[in-house]
């Protein structure tokens, strides 16, 4: 009898749970089940695409955490400390990276399960609270220190006690299901529901079929010898307009902003939001030249810091005029992006590209010349 008492009030809550995960951001509900195989079955067919991709920070972007390339050196040797007193020890163990806060006299044990970054620059992780809640943890891995440091966006303020110290807390199911779309964003294909309402990736890592659309039709199109069909049955977003692949790729990355938004260009965490500063640039204006992100990133492949290769980029367009300036043209060991694409660091660890391409002056990486001023010295 209980047992149905128990059927009874647990099916309710499952087809909440459903319905509330069918409001995950994206558009993978848009196929039917099954749709999508996974990048295995791109190997078949494109093994030097698959192998190339497997590397890239994208395919990177999800782990478990004992799965991490970088997960021995998620457990610091000695305690973690911060202000007002908390302190932090880790233990990496095969079920994820078990955390003891103390607090003052209190203290307080959780698992942390996920890691969110490929570590070319940070790791951060995650855990499920309980059947309603996920947490972000406060420290985060910095590859550029080899270390934990505070993670962006979480306060520095001492914690009001142990639970508090572990992190930033988010509801699974509501109106605005973050941390749904943070899998959503570092996953491939759609989230299901596992034990206790955990969300469960289809994919780790952001693959072929993330980009190209489920890959079923297209696989099963080639097998029948049906070419044209399976052309079509899959997504190439090497096709699409400058403007398309802005918003496309700002699905994830923050795509332009609409019209009558606002952002805070004096803001050096907005720069991350590469889609929106991209659309600032004259080399993507009405007037200037198509400019998108592949013509710059190959997503096939790890992103390139070669200044030979990026200077190519931009001399295919800047080749005559008075643009670029003679003095770039002698200093060939500097790349085009070092000045008119500058690093910009909203913290210490961390560096992002400024994409709003233009001529900035010394010491203003944030925001470049306006047009009329770009001749000043």
């Amino acid at each position: 009898m209980d047992g149905i008492r128990t059927l009874i009030w647990t099916l309710p809550l499952i087809a909440w749970a459903s319905l509330r995960l069918l409001a995950q951001p994206l558009d993978v509900f848009d196929h039917p089940p099954g749709s999508y195989l996974g990048a295995g079955a791109c190997a078949a067919c494109h093994a030097e695409q698959f192998a190339q991709q497997s590397t890239s920070g994208h395919a990177l972007s999800l782990h478990r955490i004992g799965d991490h390339p970088s997960a021995t050196s998620f457990a610091p040797a000695g305690a973690v400390a911060r202000a007002g007193g908390a302190k932090y020890t880790y233990r990496l163990v095969e079920d994820g990276l078990h955390v003891e806060v103390s607090a003052g006299e209190e203290k307080s044990r959780s698992r942390l399960e996920w890691a969110f970054g490929a570590g070319e620059q940070a790791v951060t992780f995650v855990g499920q609270v309980d059947e309603d809640r996920y947490v972000e943890h406060h420290f985060s891995y910095y590859s550029a220190t080899g270390g934990m440091g505070t993670t962006p966006g979480h306060s520095e303020g001492a914690p009001r006690g142990p639970k508090d110290a572990l992190g930033v807390y988010y509801g699974t199911f509501g109106a605005q299901p973050s941390i749904m779309r943070c899998f959503q964003c570092h996953s491939t294909g759609p989230l299901a529901l596992g034990e206790a309402f955990s969300l469960q990736p289809n994919e780790l890592g952001v693959r072929c079929e993330a980009c190209h659309g489920p890959g079923r039709p297209h696989v099963e199109a080639v097998a029948s010898g049906e070419l044209e069909r399976a052309s079509a049955a899959i997504a190439n977003p090497a096709r699409l307009r400058s403007g398309q692949l802005l918003e496309r790729c700002g699905a994830c990355h923050r795509p332009p902003a609409s019209s009558g938004k606002v952002i805070d260009w004096s803001d050096p965490w907005n720069v991350r939001h590469q889609p929106v500063y991209l659309s600032r640039s004259a080399c993507v204006q009405a007037r200037g030249q198509p400019l998108s992100c592949m013509r710059c990133h190959d997503p096939h492949t790890p992103l390139s810091t070669e200044a030979a290769r990026d200077n190519v980029r931009c001399l295919d367009c800047h080749h005559t005029g008075r643009r670029p300036a003679t003095v770039c043209r002698q200093d060939v060991s500097r790349s085009c992006s070092s000045c008119h694409m500058p690093p910009v660091r909203p913290q210490d660890e961390l560096r992002f590209t400024n994409h709003w391409i233009g001529v900035y002056d010394a010491g203003n990486p944030l925001r470049p010349r306006e047009p009329s001023e770009e001749g000043s010295p």
